[in-house]
């Protein structure tokens, strides 16, 4: 891929933050690449690269000379442009401070951040389509609950019951999203905890499916 504008650079230059999904084929790493550099130059901004290893960017020529944040290194300052490079859950954590950067995120196979994607509205830039994670303030207030019951990690009973009840309350105004959920708790507490976390909401959507194709074959 060239260092050319994107096809659509007005669009992109009206978001904070923009979402390059893996897709099989396509190269998400170049594409994140040149539109980071790009956005970087439209704001007139500095540029920091959050990726794995420090290697990930030195290897390449144009992200070599800019600031390197990996997950054993680095603070990433607020304001300019964040390449979030085929990151892990825990290099994505040095962005989740931020509130005045504009946040490019380039996808690997795995981890996935649609989650992230959704609740922050981001740009997905292969569809072209504004992402919604379709939050009333009731659900808003729903995933701080959540969040609330992890306060020391989700270890209990009382964290795994509680946090259940405010799952199927989310479910029962249609605002369930596991990615979403998951997301949230990321930005809120630690990867320790998030293991737990996802244990209850294992357990959640087994019971929820389950319950489903009962109706189903009861209707």
């Amino acid at each position: 891929m060239t260092d050319s504008p994107p096809p659509d650079p007005a669009e992109y230059l009206r978001h904070q933050y923009l979402y390059v999904p893996w897709r099989d084929a396509v190269d998400t790493m170049s594409i994140g690449k040149t539109l980071g550099l790009w956005v970087a130059n439209q704001h007139s901004a500095r540029m920091t690269v959050v990726c794995p290893l420090k290697s990930n960017a030195e290897h390449h020529q144009e992200l070599a000379r800019k600031e390197i944040v990996s997950e054993r290194s680095g603070h990433v300052r607020d304001g300019g442009v964040v390449l979030a490079w085929c990151p892990t859950y825990k290099a994505m954590a040095k962005t989740y401070h931020l509130q005045q950067s504009v946040i490019v995120l380039a996808e690997w196979s795995t981890p996935r951040f649609t989650g992230w994607a959704r609740l922050h509205g981001a740009y997905n830039v292969l569809t072209g389509e504004v992402m919604n994670a379709g939050l009333s303030d009731a659900g808003k207030e729903l995933l701080r609950d959540v969040v609330d019951e992890g306060y020391n990690g989700w270890h209990d009973d009382i964290a795994h019951r509680m946090t259940t009840r405010h799952l199927e309350q989310l479910d029962t105004i249609g605002e369930y999203k596991r990615s979403v959920v998951l997301a949230y708790a990321r930005e809120h507490r630690a990867e320790h905890g998030i293991a737990r976390l996802i244990r209850i909401l294992d357990t959640f959507d087994a019971a929820r499916a389950s319950t489903r194709m009962d109706t189903d074959l009861t209707a």
